[in-house]
């Protein structure tokens, strides 16, 4: 269940990743490497290595979902 959420999360995130014209506003709230490693890595495998760093990736997609 974990996993799904974390999928629906990831897949949220690329899509407003996707539609927003400054991708700078996203690396000033990650860091540089977790956001390269947020593009290259397959979601799943992105959540599974930086677990401690999912509840600030939900916090990110709340507030763009609001927006």
């Amino acid at each position: 269940m974990l996993q799904s959420s974390a999928d629906k999360a990831c897949n949220a995130m690329v899509k407003k990743v996707r539609y927003l014209n400054d991708v700078r506003k996203i690396t000033k709230m990650m860091n540089g490497k977790l956001i390269y490693s947020w593009l290259v890595w397959p979601c799943s495998e992105f959540f599974s290595l930086n677990y401690k760093l999912t509840k600030r990736i939900y916090f990110i997609t709340f507030i763009y979902n609001k927006g």
